[in-house]
């Protein structure tokens, strides 16, 4: 199973664009166990806010967008008038992401492009904020990803990095390696990670800083769980009987813990200052905005 699992965590790029993200339904899945079962006060992107400065105007990039929740949740804590454009590889993802985005009415702009991080269609030095919201460890090269959010960056640009530390979700990834033999723990943390990110993002940006975001899921309805780990490899393509079998192991976990399920979260992002990749140096792709 661990080639499956490598799938979703920069392993196939097509797969991710194809099938785990053709529309949101995966990907809220996963969300709707965070936003539903934890127990930080905050709300996440709200969060992500608060950990920099938004000057007005200010232009700003998402590569990976989703459907990119971000812009409505966050809208209240944001400066009116964000140029803002928004970059996946799935044409479904940018269409509902900038539909979104738009709705919020407090942004002076906003345009959508179907592309590869790795590679981005957009001039050097361009944007005064990068946004890579949980997405480094889809991507097949992280190191050339930061390379390139660097590039776009102008010299007092921020990058913004989600990412999760290898306890993420401990309990849940030891259910999915009871029922399918996978790793005890998530593939897209040695991909990119707490751990794993410093050295990748200190190859495009002088300072580096964790922000940590405690957490912790309470979660009370095995059926939210069972969506969250039938939504990705290898549970997304798991048979009748395997499907089974992981019902019965999530219901063991609910009656050991006398109906709740608590889950370990280890989550976070990095702020990234000082890229390092200036205007005239090799770059994958050049181009507007």
């Amino acid at each position: 199973m661990g080639g499956v699992v490598n799938q979703f965590a920069g392993g196939d790029p097509e797969y991710l664009r194809a099938v785990q993200y053709r529309d949101a339904a995966p990907l809220t899945a996963r969300a709707t166990l965070h936003t539903k079962y934890g127990t930080r006060p905050i709300p996440w992107f709200e969060w992500v806010v608060d950990q920099i400065d938004w000057p007005p105007g200010s232009a700003v990039l998402e590569v990976g967008c989703g459907p990119r929740w971000f812009w409505a949740e966050a809208a209240a804590r944001l400066p009116a008038g964000l140029r803002v454009v928004l970059v996946d590889q799935s044409p479904g993802m940018i269409d509902e992401a900038v539909r979104r985005a738009r709705a919020t009415g407090s942004l002076g702009t906003c345009d959508g492009q179907v592309a590869d991080a790795q590679a981005l269609p957009v001039r050097d030095a361009g944007f005064d904020i990068a946004i890579a919201n949980h997405m480094l460890y889809h991507v097949p090269d992280p190191e050339r990803a930061v390379t390139e959010l660097a590039r776009v960056l102008s010299p007092s640009g921020v990058l913004l990095a989600a990412a999760n530390g290898h306890r993420n979700l401990d309990q849940l990834w030891e259910i999915q390696a009871e029922v399918f033999g996978t790793p005890a723990r998530s593939e897209t943390t040695t991909a990119f990670g707490m751990e794993s990110g410093p050295p990748i993002l200190r190859r495009g940006f002088d300072a580096v800083e964790w922000h940590d975001a405690p957490d912790e899921l309470v979660c009370t309805d095995p059926d939210d769980v069972f969506a969250y780990l039938t939504s990705s490899p290898p549970g997304d393509t798991a048979s009748p009987a395997q499907r089974r079998v992981l019902a019965d192991a999530i219901d063991r976990r609910f009656d050991a813990g006398g109906g709740v399920l608590r889950v370990t979260k280890q989550t976070g992002v990095f702020v990234g200052r000082g890229p390092r990749i200036r205007p005239g140096d090799d770059a994958a792709t050049r181009g507007p905005p």
